[in-house]
């Protein structure tokens, strides 16, 4: 191995801590890749230069400063006509942003962007849907923001309208479940009272729909009353997110009987009792991204509507 005290750096040495650094910073593969410009790699034999070598630590610092990663080695960077000496550690500072790669201070992300919103106002019953899409433009740009550190996030809410159980229930939902948030990883939600986090994130998406969020009452007359998120990929950089509120509550039926209404002509009458929520009710989407010029900054999706509530 060349690369120690007292022998030549080959640009073999060079083109190997660049290919590991490119792993994390560059265009990578899967889990791995922020979307930077890549360090360039030398021909056999070449001389490294001042500026090559410092390209390389640039790479490395610009990864640990995005990830709030302490290195040894990335500040010691040389001067044209300088003597480039071995870094003891810089294999090992390497291996730390490739194991840091999905770590981001929060300080380098520009957070709750906006994304796209859907409102009604008619009342409803049954199911409503919220449906978009997120596109990228590609698949390697929808990695590099989740890889990064992007989020999408989800709000339901509803207010106003008449003082009736079932809104109150359908207030509460929104408010319990909180704001849902799909990341590389997993499918996590704020409140406390409804919906279960999932391990499904971005990179667990295929072309076909999955559960990353579902968020029944639980208990109560409207247990029946849920809202159920899905997401899926298209493979090349567009994602399509569906939120469904099912209001599945049965009204309650009977017959006219005893008096008041129950006399002729009305006794023995069947009725349904009044089944639907009113008010206004919102889909407001956001998101989170890697924004740090400095050190990683990613485009931003565009969003589409395609079903509205």
């Amino acid at each position: 191995m060349a690369y120690q005290q007292g022998d030549t750096i080959t640009a073999a040495d060079y083109n190997t801590f660049a290919s590991n650094v490119n792993a994390v910073i560059g265009t990578g593969s899967g889990a791995k890749g922020y979307g930077l410009s890549e360090i360039s790699s030398l021909s056999a034999g070449a001389t490294i230069t001042a500026a090559q070598w410092n390209s390389l630590l640039s790479g490395l610092q610009k990864a640990a400063n995005h990830q709030d990663t302490t290195l040894t080695n990335a500040s010691n960077t040389v001067t044209t006509g300088g003597n480039i000496l071995p870094l003891s550690n810089l294999a090992a500072d390497i291996t730390l942003i490739d194991t840091n790669a999905d770590n981001v201070d929060a300080s380098n992300m520009s957070t709750a962007q906006a994304g796209i919103t859907s409102s009604r106002t008619s009342s409803w019953s049954g199911t409503i849907t919220h449906t978009f899409t997120v596109d990228f433009s590609n698949q390697n740009a929808a990695r590099h923001f989740f890889n990064s550190g992007g989020k999408i996030h989800m709000l339901i809410a509803r207010s106003g309208g008449s003082s009736t159980d079932q809104n109150t229930a359908w207030t509460n939902l929104g408010s319990g479940l909180g704001t849902v948030t799909m990341n590389a990883t997993d499918t996590t939600k704020s409140g406390g009272s409804y919906g279960t986090n999932t391990n499904v994130g971005f990179r667990d998406l295929t072309s076909s729909n999955q559960t990353i969020m579902s968020a029944p009452i639980g208990s109560g007359d409207y247990t029946a009353n849920d809202i159920l998120i899905q997401a899926k990929s298209d493979g090349s950089g567009l994602v399509t997110i569906q939120i469904d509120l099912n209001d599945d509550h049965a009204a309650e039926t009977g017959t006219y009987t005893g008096g008041g209404l129950g006399t002729a002509p009305n006794e023995g009458t069947g009725w349904t009792g009044t089944d639907s929520v009113d008010g206004t009710i919102s889909s407001t989407v956001t998101f989170d991204k890697a924004d740090n010029a400095s050190y990683v900054q990613v485009a931003s999706p565009s969003f589409a509507n395609t079903a509205t509530l």
